[in-house]
This record gives C-alpha cells, structure tokens and sequence, in this order.
C-alpha cells in the first residue's frame, strides 16, 4: 500500500478473524479422532493421514496457492479458500468411510492454505497496514493458529456430547460461511491495488522470481526448523506426560492446551518489539536458542515436573516470536510486491516441512535409543541451524539498508 495511506485496521481485523476460524478446522480433529476412528472403523494409518492432510497440502502447493493469491487477489482468494473450508467441513460431516472423510479433509486443507497459512489472508494484512504498523498487525495476525487450536480444544468436548462428531463439523462450517459474508461484505470497498500489476505476471514468473531470491529461501527454512521443534514437542507432549510422567489423560489434555495457548503472548510481544524497530535478525536468533535451551531441561529427567513444565511453556512462548519475525520479513524479502503471496507461500512449503518432518523424526530418535532424553540432541540441533540461519537473513537485511543508505533501525 502507499506509505502516506493510514492503516486499515477494519481489514486487518476481518483478515485476523478469517485465520482464526480457519484454524478451528485444525483444532476439531484430535479431539474428536477417538469418536471419528470408531464410529468409521479407521486404522490408527488412516487417521494420522487425516491429521496430516492440511500439511500435505501446504507442502504441495504452497507457493503455487501464493502465486494464485498474486494473480487474482488476496481478498479473493481469502473468500475462496473460506468457502473451500465450509464446503469441506460440511462434506465431512457426511462421510460415511475413511476415504471419503480424507477427501474432505483436503479440500478443507486447500481452504486453510489459502486462508490461515500465510498465503492469502496475511498478504492482506501486509497490504492494509502502514510500513510502521505492519509487524504489529502481523504480530495480531500469527495468534491465528495457537489461539484458534486451543479455543477448539475446550470447546468441542462440548459439541461432541451434545451433537457428535458430524455436529461439530456442520458448526464449524456455518461459522466459516457466516464470517465469509461479514468478510467479503465488511471489505468490498478494499482494492487489491497491486495486483492489478500483478495479474500480467504468469504463475512460473513469480516463482521463478522467488526461488531466485537467496534471503526468501532463508526465510523459507528458518520458519521450517522452527515448526520441526515446536510442532514435534506439541504433538509428542501428551505423550509424554501420560506415559513417561504418569499424567492422567484428561490433565495431559489441558497441560498441552494451556502450552499451546502461551504461544499467543508470544505472537504479540514480538510484533510489539518489531513495532518499537528491535532488530527482526536479533529476536528470531535470540528465539532460537531460547527454544533450544529450553528444550535441554525438558527432556532432562534431573529435574523437577514443575520447573519442566515451566520450561514447556516458555518453549512454546518463545516459540510464538519467529513466526511473527519471519512473516513481517516477507515485504522486504520478496523479489516485489507483486510476489509477496508467492513468497508467503513459498514459507507456507518450509514450514510444512518442518511440520511434516519434525514429529516423526522425534519418534524415531526416542524409540531407536529408547529414552526421551535423546530428543536433545535433534532439538539442539535444530535450534542451532536457526540461529545460524537468523544471522544470514541479519547480514542480507543489513545489506539491504546499505545499498538503500539507510544506516539505522
């Protein structure tokens, strides 16, 4: 947007609210996974297929959808990828076999690419926010999926006693089509004015652009390393607690919520601290090893429950600044802005990535030598190449303001 335009928070909000709702459609399964398995007779296979759907999906075609965004619009494409969610969900919510319920599960995964997974929606918040608001908003906007998870995670117990699984899946699609009409109806005077540029610009252009851009592939994969850890300590954490620490199923249900939702503050601190000009390289690699330190004492077993727990939720809380890092970085990294959803999406493919690699890999380094106290090293290792990766995209910012004669920030 033009920098002497004012910021749009209206957008900005019916942007952050169409991520929110697209991330109840990731939150409704695991909870709902014991009543789908059964009732449809699926195999412990099928269902992590059904649980891994929305990553396969981003992993695919991230920079594809992103390329998709640029050409016919961010706004656009956020209201498609709404109604792909409403529509799958509702389709779901039908399914009488494991195959059929997979099917829907993608198409409700295209809808969340398109919406929540940095591709569409937050290009929009990009565009609608003044330079100096912009990491702020997007700081507002990374709270999406943690808090979006969470709040579905206490509310669907709720809805599974009361209507099933089908139920919860038909709520979740009238939420979507009624924010779908607030957003396209809240946000019909908003014009995409850089896409009108962009429509000239053929799919294999952008990425092309994209690929060929070094500092967007940094980005690509330090926001990869940083889901490989966090997603791999959430996913495995019940687990844990249940079968190492002797937690009842129902308490290793609401420690793990409570650890995804302390994600949230740190969303918003980071956008603040990028707000107040505190140097983006700097927090992602101080994240880093934040997360990698963290992740030493909880998988010591000389310490306490308590201070391990303690350090689970400062993981997670510092685990919720490189998104909001990464995504701000996207404005300066892509080749122009006619490429920034492709560039969002090319982040989109490194952090399924991670998303897809960092669960199993855990298992297998945990089960090959038999204790949890092994997941050290990978996690240590992790978070090492993300630091080291945060300085390089520190030196290509600091190149950037150089060849631009700007010598603060």
């Amino acid at each position: 947007m033009n920098g002497t335009e004012g910021t749009r928070w209206n957008t900005i909000l019916f942007a952050v609210v169409a991520g929110y709702i697209a991330a109840l459609h990731v939150g409704k399964l695991p909870p709902a996974m014991p009543i789908v398995r059964a009732e449809l007779g699926l195999s412990l296979v099928v269902g992590g297929w059904l649980v891994s759907a929305f990553a396969v999906t981003g992993l695919a075609l991230g920079m594809v959808a992103g390329s998709v965004a640029d050409t016919i619009g961010h706004r656009r494409l956020t209201l498609i990828g709404l109604g792909a969610l409403a529509v799958g969900s509702f389709a779901g919510s039908l399914a009488e076999t494991g195959p059929s319920l997979l099917a829907s599960r993608l198409v409700e995964g295209l809808g969340f690419l398109a919406v929540a997974v940095a591709v569409a929606a937050p290009s929009m918040v990009a565009h609608a926010a003044h330079a100096g608001d912009r990491a702020l908003a997007l700081g507002v906007w990374s709270t999406n999926v943690p808090a979006g998870v969470a709040l579905m995670i206490v509310v669907s117990p709720l809805l599974l006693g009361g209507s099933g699984w089908r139920g919860l899946w038909q709520v979740t699609a009238l939420v979507t089509v009624i924010w779908l009409v607030v957003l396209a109806m809240g946000t019909r005077r908003d014009v995409d004015k850089v896409h009108h540029r962009a429509r000239d610009a053929s799919l294999a252009r952008n990425v092309r652009l994209t690929v060929s851009t070094f500092g967007t592939w940094l980005l690509a994969l330090c926001f990869g390393l940083f889901t490989f850890q966090w997603l791999a300590v959430m996913v495995w954490l019940p687990t844990f607690l249940i079968e190492e620490r002797g937690t009842g199923s129902a308490a290793a249900a609401v420690m793990t919520a409570v650890v995804v939702a302390v994600n949230v503050p740190g969303n918003l601190i980071a956008g603040w601290l990028l707000h107040r000009r505190f140097p983006r390289w700097l927090l992602m690699a101080g994240a880093a090893a934040a997360m990698g330190f963290a992740a030493v004492g909880i998988f010591d077993p000389g310490l306490s429950d308590g201070t391990r727990y303690a350090l689970c939720l400062a993981f997670s809380a510092f685990g919720g600044m490189p998104p909001t890092a990464l995504r701000a970085a996207v404005p300066s990294f892509a080749p122009t802005a006619a490429q920034m959803g492709t560039t969002n999406g090319l982040l989109v493919q490194g952090t399924n990535l991670g998303n897809v690699a960092g669960p199993p890999a855990l298992a297998a380094v945990v089960t090959a030598a038999g204790n949890w106290e092994s997941a050290v090293g990978l996690m240590t290792a992790a978070a090492v190449a993300m630091t080291i990766l945060s300085l390089g995209v520190g030196a290509i910012k600091h190149r950037q303001r150089k060849a631009a004669g700007e010598y603060r920030r």
